[in-house]
């Protein structure tokens, strides 16, 4: 049973859409999206078998996790699938079957036998920037795309986070600007982060060229160079980006995602050697695991071994 259709018997129908409301809103969209596909696979599985998805035995959600790795999922993935079928439990009241011994041992044979490396977005750094804006026109798409850029770098942004800037959420200055930020995934404050002058100065070209004066910033614009009043989604965001890399020739255009601009801003940052503090309130990130991932080739290149071979000279 829903674990919210027990209160609605007693509730005023107000009351009842303000309850479902807030615990629609206690999942990000795109943890929530991830969570629907995960059961639907799930239960397509268990269907398969002849088992009950709902609600699952132990043994029942072990094995749609082996076979989800044995198919070439990847280990992230399974343990995803794990926490969306959790979720899912909890949501309806019954106990979850995620939390027992069989499915957590399942979890850690998976890890050792699979490995734990994930896909990691290819940076785009600064000089990558400064290779796609010597490519770029003068059109409204390439106004655009400088101004998502730029922007989206400094505040080392998910591209979630991009789409959903307002124009309300920018304050201008001589000297760059600032942005009122949510990170969506990581808090429910708004934070306050800076726009370098190059960024600043492209967003406001944006804006004046869309006569954008309200609203969404990011907008799709139409064969036609029409602005329209549709944010843009994640999913364009990570093809523009690699639309642009792919123009602009980039070794590693193919690796290129919505989530490069965080990445790229990071290996800029580490490079220049920026404290892990800041680089960590910069990005909003809790913890520096993420930070030590995106940054461990060039921390490589500054290691101990590079170290020594820099003063033996060769």
């Amino acid at each position: 049973m829903n674990a919210l259709a027990t209160l609605a018997p007693s509730l005023p129908a107000a009351l009842q859409t303000a309850v479902r409301e807030a615990v629609a809103a206690s999942t990000a969209h795109n943890t929530e999206r991830a969570y629907r596909a995960d059961a639907r696979a799930f239960v397509a599985f268990a269907e398969q078998q002849g088992l009950a998805a709902m609600p699952a035995a132990p043994a029942t959600v072990a094995a749609f996790l082996t076979a989800e790795a044995e198919v070439g999922k990847a280990v992230a993935t399974v343990r995803r699938r794990a926490a969306s079928i959790a979720a899912w439990h909890r949501r309806q009241g019954e106990a979850n079957p995620c939390a027992t011994e069989l499915v957590k041992a399942t979890l850690r044979g998976l890890a050792r036998q699979h490995g734990t490396d994930q896909r990691q977005a290819a940076a785009l750094t600064r000089t990558d920037a400064a290779v796609i804006r010597s490519r770029l026109g003068d059109s409204v798409k390439d106004c655009r795309d400088l101004a998502l850029i730029l922007c989206g770098r400094d505040l080392l942004s998910r591209s979630s986070e991009l789409v959903a800037l307002d124009v309300s959420a920018v304050a201008f200055e001589d000297d760059g600007a600032t942005v009122a930020l949510r990170r969506t995934k990581t808090s429910t404050e708004t934070g306050t982060f800076l726009l370098g002058r190059e960024a600043a100065e492209a967003l406001q070209t944006w804006l004046m060229r869309a006569a954008i004066t309200e609203g969404a910033i990011f907008r799709s614009i139409t064969k036609g160079s029409r602005i329209t009043s549709r944010r843009l989604t994640t999913r364009d965001i990570g093809r523009i980006l690699e639309g642009r890399a792919k123009q602009a020739r980039l070794q590693h255009a193919e690796g290129i995602s919505g989530h490069s601009l965080r990445v790229g801003m990071a290996v800029d940052m580490t490079a220049l050697n920026i404290g892990l503090s800041g680089l960590m309130q910069a990005g909003s990130w809790k913890s520096p695991v993420m930070v030590a991932r995106y940054t461990r080739k060039i921390s490589a290149k500054r290691g101990a071994v590079a170290q020594y071979y820099a003063r033996l000279g060769i």
